[in-house]
């Protein structure tokens, strides 16, 4: 297992779903000294030449981030495990989970962080207390899932690449896990996940704590159009979305997404709303665009 060595500023992942290049402008918290304690009233951006800009919000979420009753504030530490693994059928695990380290501190943060851990490692049972031992019990969890110590099934080396993101907004902390496994075949399979929690609670949140019934049966039309315009079409043309491999039908609002200080976005996972070329699309729904869409 590597904790990670930050001394100074470092931006932790890359997202494909920006609108900037993902190596030119990253939006995501820091890690400083070993941990990163999130200001959600702030916007981080890192420049090429490790030029970092802090870009206040309007004044109107400042006064709302001001109304949010938490405490304490939730604190980060990036955690990295890596390992090849010799065995009949060779296969590698590469995990980056993002762990709350004051979560000894709040009933509400303990809870949050228990919820995550579970969600990213997927295992069944009681979790280890370390951190080291959950690492290496998820990778003999694979290991024994796709019987790894058996026989080669593939000449190549399977994989399984897990790693986690941080939003926090408001009283929202959106917790974001994004997985890759290959165990032979033409391809490997991702998936995503969102989760997101109440800081003033601990309580996973869902579609109905941010739309009424309603908002959510437009839902699938705004989503459908702001796909449209993504991928810049003028308005909605279900024909070209098809020819371009979605599936328009299946676009709709799932419990599957995150929260940022600009908007809802949510995720899909492969063959989800579109054939597998198409990949693992994020629809960001602004707040700018709410009244418009959902009215």
């Amino acid at each position: 297992m590597i904790t990670a060595d930050v001394s100074g500023h470092r931006c932790l992942y890359c997202q494909a779903s920006l609108s900037l290049p993902c190596d030119f402008f990253v939006r995501k918290p820091y890690i400083e000294k070993n941990s990163l304690s999130l200001l959600p009233n702030t916007i981080y951006l890192q420049a090429m030449k490790n030029i970092h800009l802090i870009f206040p919000l309007a004044a109107a979420v400042m006064m709302s981030l001001a109304s949010c009753d938490r405490s304490p504030a939730p604190t980060f530490t990036f955690e990295s495990y890596q390992q090849e693994f010799d065995t009949k059928q060779p296969f590698k695990v590469d995990m980056s989970y993002i762990r709350i380290t004051n979560a000894d501190k709040s009933k509400v943060l303990k809870a949050i962080e228990e919820s995550n851990r579970k969600a990213f490692f997927a295992i069944e049972g009681t979790m280890p207390r370390t951190m080291e031992k959950t690492f290496d019990m998820a990778a003999a969890q694979f290991r024994d899932v796709n019987n790894c110590d058996e026989q080669q099934f593939s000449h190549g080396q399977y994989e399984l690449l897990v790693k986690s993101d941080i939003e926090v907004f408001d009283c929202t902390l959106s917790y974001i896990i994004t997985g890759y496994q290959f165990t032979g075949g033409a391809h490997g399979i991702g998936w995503v996940k969102g989760l997101n929690y109440s800081l003033e609670s601990g309580q996973l949140l869902t579609l109905d704590d941010f739309f009424t019934p309603e908002q959510k049966a437009k839902l699938p039309a705004a989503l459908t159009r702001l796909l449209c315009w993504q991928l810049g079409m003028a308005d909605t043309d279900i024909a070209k979305l098809s020819e371009m491999g979605y599936y328009p039908e299946n676009i709709k609002p799932t419990d599957n997404f995150f929260v940022t200080s600009t908007g809802i976005t949510f995720l899909y996972t492969p063959y989800e709303i579109g054939c597998y070329a198409v990949g693992m699309p994020r629809i960001e729904l602004p707040y700018s665009s709410i009244d418009s869409l959902l009215e």
